[in-house]
C-alpha cells in the first residue's frame, strides 16, 4: 500500500496534491493506495481549549468519499500515542499496516515534541524498505495553501477564499432538531441545526449555501446566531431556509455547503422589520446560488454521488 500520512483537518488543494501522488505512485508499482490519519486531531489533544477543527469526523469522511479515497486509516491520537518517539512512531506504521511507500507535505512533522522531519522519516523508512515522497507546499495566487489559512478565512467570514483554498465549499453538517418554530410563524421555516463544540464557524451572520435534498442541489438562506431581535441571549444555533422548499426536514441529516457571506448579525426594532430583512436576504441568496448551482455543477456532482 501507498499511503499519504498527515493529520487532514479535511483536505484542501495542497493535501490533494499529496493524494494525487498516492495514487499515480500505487497504480505505477501495482498496488493500492490510501490514507493514514488521526482520529481525534494532535492539536485538539496537545492545546485542547484553543484550537477547533474545520471539519467534524463525519463531514471528514463525507469529503473523503467525495475525493474518492479508497481506504483511510485512523490512528487514534491519545498521550500515550503522541509521547512515541519518531522511531516508535514509525514502528507502529510497522506493525499495523502493510505500508510499501508513504507521502507526505515538507512541513510534516511526527513524534513526540514533533521531533521528526521529513529527513528523520527518509532515514526510518529507507530502513523499512519504504519509498518516501515528500511534496513542497501547494500556492494559490501567491499564497501558501493550508488548513491555518483556510481556519482564517472561514473565521474571517471569508467563504469564497475558504473555497479557493479547500477546493470545494466549507461544510456545515447535522441532523436537523426542532427549535422555537419562529421562522415558520414569520412564515419562513428554517432547518435548525446544532453548533458543536470543538468546530470552527463563521462570524455570526446570513450566508448563501447550497444543499443537496431530495435529489437536487437547492438554495439556502443560512443565519449563524443567536437571534438578537427576540431578547434573551440564546446560544448560537444554524438556522438555515431552503429556498422554495416546504416540506419537513426534522431528524434528516442536512449538509450545508456555504459560498458566501451576505451580512453580519444584526438586531432589528421588531418582527415586522426582521420579516423585510428576511425577504431581501432570500432574493440576494436565491441569485447566488442559482447562479454558483449552474456553474458549479461538475463539482457538486461529486458531493452529490456520496450523499
Amino acid at each position: 500500500m501507498i499511503y499519504a500520512l498527515g493529520a487532514f483537518d479535511g483536505f484542501h488543494l495542497g493535501h490533494r496534491r499529496l493524494l494525487e501522488r498516492a495514487r499515480k505512485e500505487a497504480e505505477h508499482r501495482g498496488t493500492d493506495w490510501g490514507v493514514i490519519t488521526f482520529e481525534g486531531h494532535p492539536r485538539m489533544l496537545l492545546n485542547r481549549d484553543k484550537f477547533k477543527l474545520l471539519f467534524t469526523p463525519p463531514e471528514r469522511d463525507l469529503i473523503a468519499r467525495c475525493l474518492g479515497i479508497p481506504r483511510m486509516e485512523k490512528i487514534h491520537f491519545t498521550h500515550e500515542f503522541a509521547a512515541l518517539g519518531p522511531r516508535e512512531f514509525a514502528d507502529y506504521i510497522a506493525d499495523r499496516y502493510s505500508v510499501e511507500g508513504l507521502v507526505i507535505g515538507e512541513n510534516f512533522r511526527f513524534g513526540k515534541g514533533r521531533s521528526g522531519d521529513f529527513e528523520v522519516l527518509a532515514g526510518l523508512a529507507g530502513e523499512r524498505g519504504w519509498s518516501l515522497d515528500v511534496i513542497p507546499s501547494y500556492r494559490v495566487d501567491g499564497r501558501v495553501v493550508s488548513s491555518t489559512e483556510t481556519r482564517k478565512a472561514v473565521m474571517g467570514g471569508d467563504m469564497e477564499l475558504a473555497s479557493t483554498l479547500l477546493g470545494y465549499p466549507f461544510i456545515i453538517s447535522g441532523t436537523v432538531v426542532r427549535g422555537e418554530a419562529r421562522g415558520r410563524r414569520l412564515g419562513y421555516r428554517t432547518a435548525n441545526i446544532s453548533v458543536k463544540d470543538g468546530k470552527i464557524y463563521p462570524p455570526h451572520g446570513v450566508y448563501a449555501a447550497v444543499s443537496y435534498i431530495e435529489g437536487e442541489w437547492r438554495g439556502v438562506a443560512l443565519n449563524i446566531g443567536s437571534n438578537p431581535t427576540f431578547g434573551a441571549e440564546r446560544a448560537p444555533r444554524c438556522e438555515a431556509h431552503v429556498i422554495g422548499f416546504r416540506e419537513g426536514l426534522y431528524d434528516k441529516l442536512l449538509a450545508l455547503f456555504i459560498i458566501g457571506r451576505i451580512r453580519g448579525e444584526k438586531k432589528f426594532s421588531g418582527a415586522d422589520a426582521l420579516v423585510g430583512q428576511i425577504e431581501e436576504d432570500i432574493e440576494v441568496c436565491g441569485a447566488k446560488c442559482v447562479k454558483y448551482i449552474e456553474e458549479k455543477s461538475a463539482e457538486l456532482g461529486n458531493f452529490a454521488a456520496v450523499l
